[in-house]
């Protein structure tokens, strides 16, 4: 296969492709001077003029050879000057990978040949390629190790998402379960509560027990009491949502922990200003900071009951003539005649009945505090 010369290469991709458009251009402007010419001495051929015209296009030929040789001259200084410079660089590049290569003595003759100078630059284009190959190779182990590291948290994020719906599904089945032990329980209790009030009813009780008996028992039917409101509430449904804040003032007065905490988050989440006391003379010491709008005093506390306790109530109400009158509702589990009778002449006003639902705790506030509770739910 012929290779060609740097000058026949130039010739053939920079001369022949700028000079052939000047070359057409110039033989239509010759052609287009003899159109011109013959056109004019056939309109006038007696003012014609052979020898002008003759003249004419030979002074247009003169000028057309005269712009072609400029132009020759022109591209000749510019492809020499160009030759130059890219020999010059050539002859960098190839000092530069004789130095790189450790072969310095052997430039000048792989100059000369260009065959060895594009050898050697196809040898930097392969090492060049080799690095940017390695490159690439790194970049993906190192894409494959993330994904891996991904894939792994993933399948970790599995594990823990199982375990979290093992562990859902247990405390449901342990819910479902407590829920049917409390049901199991206030089925027990129900009819155990019932024999309990009926002895405490029953003539023959009050006619041979003694003082300290009835006080056993009827302190045993309010433990019942308190334990059957206890699974009421922790079975039954939740009360309704929290209400904003009201000017009325509680006051629950009860020994046991149990109806104390129950009433009191029922009566707060209805936004009343709820205060609590464990035995009488607590509640009594609470009447002397404030007053208080509705008193929920339980009948059987240990040292004080709820009868004398309110007489007390009632007796040092006097001392605070610019207070209201507060309203004692009663808390007892035997609520007979005798016993509404004992309630209203200490001066209690109402009696709830234990157990209680919330709700019938809501209903009594509503019945004594209506407006506290009217204006907790416009605010």
């Amino acid at each position: 296969m012929r290779v060609e010369t740097p000058k026949e290469l130039y010739w053939s991709r920079l001369v022949w492709p700028i000079l052939w458009p000047v070359l057409m251009a110039q033989a239509a402007l010759v052609a287009l001077c003899l159109v011109v010419g013959l056109s004019g001495w056939w309109l006038v051929p007696s003012q014609a003029s052979w020898s002008a015209t003759f003249f004419l296009l030979l002074a247009l030929l003169v000028g057309s050879s005269l712009n072609v040789a400029v132009f020759l001259t022109l591209l000749k200084q510019r492809l020499r000057a160009r030759e130059q410079r890219v020999e010059a660089a050539l002859g960098r590049v190839a000092r530069t990978l004789d130095a790189e290569a450790g072969e310095a003595p052997d430039a000048a003759e792989r100059l000369g040949d260009p065959r060895a100078t594009l050898v050697e630059r196809l040898d930097v284009l392969a090492r060049l390629l080799e690095g940017q190959v390695d490159r690439w190779r790194s970049e993906l182990d190192a894409r494959r190790g993330a994904e891996r590291r991904l894939a792994d948290d993933l399948e970790a994020q599995r594990g823990r998402l199982a375990r979290l719906a093992t562990g859902r599904e247990r405390a449901r089945e342990e819910s479902r379960l407590k829920s049917d032990y409390l049901h199991h329980l206030q089925q027990v209790l129900t009819p155990l509560m019932t024999s309990v009030g009926d002895v405490l009813a029953s003539d023959l009780f009050r006619r041979d027990a003694s003082e300290a008996e009835r006080a056993a028992v009827q302190g045993l039917h309010e433990r019942l009491a308190d334990t059957a409101v206890l699974l009421e509430n922790l079975g039954g449904a939740p009360v309704s949502g929290s209400q904003p804040a009201s000017h009325g003032r509680v006051l629950i007065v009860d020994d046991g922990p149990v109806n104390l905490m129950l009433a009191q988050q029922v009566l707060e989440r209805q936004g009343l200003q709820v205060s609590t006391a464990t035995s009488g003379a607590d509640a009594l010491t609470c009447l002397n900071k404030q007053a208080y709008d509705l008193v929920f005093m339980d009948i059987y506390m240990a040292d004080m009951d709820g009868v004398e306790t309110c007489r007390t109530w009632r007796s040092r109400e006097v001392d605070y003539p610019d207070r209201p009158r507060s309203v004692v509702v009663a808390l007892t589990a035997n609520a007979g005649d005798a016993d509404r009778r004992r309630f209203r002449a200490a001066g209690m006003d109402d009696y709830l009945a234990k157990p209680y639902r919330p709700q019938d705790l809501l209903e009594m506030v509503k019945h004594w505090l209506p407006g506290a509770l009217n204006q907790g739910k416009g605010a």
